[in-house]
């Protein structure tokens, strides 16, 4: 698989310091990697529409959902383009506060910001995990 872009035309990429900023003003964050990887962790709170799959045409087709709300996607890490892709793609479908969170899940796990693991057979958040 090929590195992630660093831009993507029509499109904001966002540090972490960013995403966490919209992640705190209530963007949604969409999570476009496979249902088994989000499954076993993603940002607290994100959607999953796995890029590869059909059911991430809903952007498109959907005309129940605000095209002026702000959107960050993002995958596992700058090793993944499909965030690239699905930025570009919600640009061009009209959505007009897309933002591309390139550095991705791992290193927002990393920055100890909130998250939802799957350790054990148990759903956690980062609030109930020990430090």
């Amino acid at each position: 698989m090929a590195e992630a872009p660093a831009e993507v035309n029509g499109v904001e990429t966002v540090t972490l310091n960013k995403a966490k900023s919209l992640f705190d003003e209530g963007a949604v964050f969409i999570d476009v990697r496979d249902q088994q990887s989000w499954s076993l962790g993603h940002i607290e709170g994100s959607v999953n529409l796995d890029f590869n799959a059909s059911e991430f045409a809903v952007l498109y087709i959907s005309e129940e959902l605000d095209r002026s709300t702000p959107i960050v996607f993002y995958t596992s890490s700058p090793l993944n383009p499909s965030s690239a892709m699905a930025s570009y793609f919600a640009s061009t479908w009209g959505y007009s506060n897309v933002y591309y969170f390139r550095e991705g899940f791992y290193s927002w796990m990393a920055a100890d910001m909130p998250v939802n693991l799957k350790m054990a057979g148990r759903t956690v958040s980062s609030d109930t995990v020990v430090r």
